[in-house]
C-alpha cells in the first residue's frame, strides 16, 4: 500500500478512536448523572420525617389564607399599604389580604397542596379554568413546562371588587439585561434547559446560584441593587428573599443536584417560619427573618415536599439518555464530518 494512504488511514483511525472514546465517556457521564438523581430525590424525602410539625403548620398556613368566595389564597397578612400602590398603580387600594395573585402565589400553591389538601388545590384549580389566562413565560418552569428567555415583567389586574383584586404576573416585556443575574430567572432557565434535554448546562446554572450563597443569603443582583424599576417589588432591594432559597432547593432535587450542605440549606430555610406557620419573605444579610410571611415563599418551601412531582419533573433516566443520545449523536457527526475531510485532504494529497 502507498506510503501516504496508510498514513492517511492511520490518521483516520487515531480520530475515530479519539471520538468513541467522547462517546464512552458521554455514556459514563450519562449513567452517573442518572444514578445522582436517584440519591439527590431522597434529600427532601428523607427530612421530611423530621419536619412534620413544620410541615403541617405550613399547610395550615396556606389553607387560612384561602378564601372560598375567591377561590385563591391571598397574598399575606401583612397589615401595611400594598407595594403595587407604591411602585406601579398609584389608585392601588386592596390590602395584602385583598390581594390574590394567580401568577405565582396560587399556581405554586395549587401544586404544593395536592399532597396535602387535595380539595383546596382542586378549587384553585377550578378558579384558574375560569379564567383565559395568558403564559407568564417564568413561573410554569416549576411546575414542568419549558419558558423562554427572560423579559421584563407587568402587573396586570384581571378582575376585581371593592373587597378584592386578582392580578398575574407575565414576563413579555423587552428582553432583560443578561448582566444582571437574578437567582430566581436563572432556577427557572436551568429548569427549561433541563427539560429540554439540556441537563449539562441546567446543572451548571443551579451550581452557580448556589454559588451566591454566603452562609446567610443568596447574594444575587436583586439584593445588590439600590434602584426600584416598576418591574420589581421593593423586596427586591437590599434584603434576602427566601423564595430564592426554596426554589434553589427544589431545583436541586429536580435536576438531580446534590449540593454538599443541602440540609444546612434547608434547615435556614426553616428557620425563616413564623408562629403562624409561613416562610418569611424576606430575611436580613445575617439571615435573621424580618417581616411578614407571605402565600408566594410558603408555597415555595411546600413545594419542596411534593414528592410526587419531584419525580415525574425529574425523570432521571429519560433524561439522562436524552443527554446521552444528544451527545452521541453529536459526536458522531462531527467524526463523520471530521473523517471525510481528513480522507479527503489525504486522497487530494496522494495525487
Amino acid at each position: 500500500m502507498n506510503r501516504h494512504l496508510q498514513v492517511a488511514f492511520q490518521l483516520l483511525d487515531e480520530r475515530v478512536r479519539d471520538h468513541l472514546k467522547r462517546i464512552l465517556g458521554c455514556l459514563l457521564l450519562a449513567i452517573l448523572m442518572a444514578q445522582g438523581s436517584a440519591i439527590d430525590l431522597s434529600n427532601a424525602m428523607a427530612s421530611s420525617d423530621s419536619y412534620q410539625t413544620r410541615l403541617t403548620d405550613l399547610v395550615s398556613y396556606l389553607v387560612s389564607h384561602f378564601n372560598p368566595q375567591v377561590g385563591l389564597i391571598y397574598e399575606s397578612e401583612d397589615q401595611g399599604i400594598h407595594w403595587l400602590k407604591r411602585v406601579e398603580f398609584p389608585s392601588y387600594h386592596w390590602h395584602y389580604n385583598q390581594t390574590f395573585w394567580i401568577y405565582s402565589d396560587n399556581l405554586f400553591a395549587m401544586y404544593a397542596l395536592e399532597p396535602w389538601r387535595p380539595d383546596i388545590a382542586n378549587m384553585i384549580n377550578e378558579t384558574f379554568r375560569r379564567y383565559d389566562l395568558p403564559f407568564s413565560n417564568r413561573f410554569e418552569a416549576v411546575i414542568g413546562t419549558p419558558i423562554g428567555n427572560d423579559r421584563t415583567a407587568r402587573d396586570l389586574i384581571i378582575n376585581q371588587t371593592k373587597n378584592w383584586a386578582i392580578l398575574i404576573r407575565i414576563h413579555n416585556g423587552t428582553y432583560a439585561n443578561p448582566l444582571n443575574h437574578f437567582a430566581d430567572e436563572m432556577i427557572y432557565q436551568a429548569l427549561t434547559n433541563y427539560y429540554t434535554g439540556s441537563i449539562y448546562l441546567a446543572r451548571m446554572l443551579v451550581l452557580s446560584v448556589y454559588r451566591m450563597w454566603n452562609g446567610t443569603c443568596l447574594v444575587d443582583y436583586g439584593v445588590m441593587q439600590s434602584v426600584l424599576s416598576p418591574q420589581n417589588a421593593p423586596s427586591d432591594i437590599q434584603f434576602c428573599m427566601n423564595m430564592k432559597l426554596a426554589l434553589l432547593l427544589y431545583a436541586s432535587e429536580v435536576i438531580g443536584v446534590k449540593l454538599p450542605d443541602f440540609t444546612q440549606l434547608e434547615e435556614h430555610l426553616w428557620n425563616m417560619q413564623k408562629e403562624n406557620g409561613g416562610i418569611t419573605t424576606l430575611s436580613t444579610g445575617h439571615g435573621i427573618p424580618t417581616g411578614t410571611a407571605n402565600a408566594e415563599t410558603s408555597a415555595l418551601t411546600l413545594l419542596l415536599y411534593n414528592v410526587k412531582l419531584i419525580g415525574r419533573l425529574s425523570d432521571m433516566w429519560n433524561r439522562s439518555f436524552v443527554f446521552f443520545y444528544d451527545c452521541l449523536f453529536r459526536t458522531l457527526i462531527q467524526t463523520w464530518e471530521s473523517s471525510s475531510r481528513r480522507f479527503s485532504i489525504s486522497i487530494n494529497f496522494l495525487w
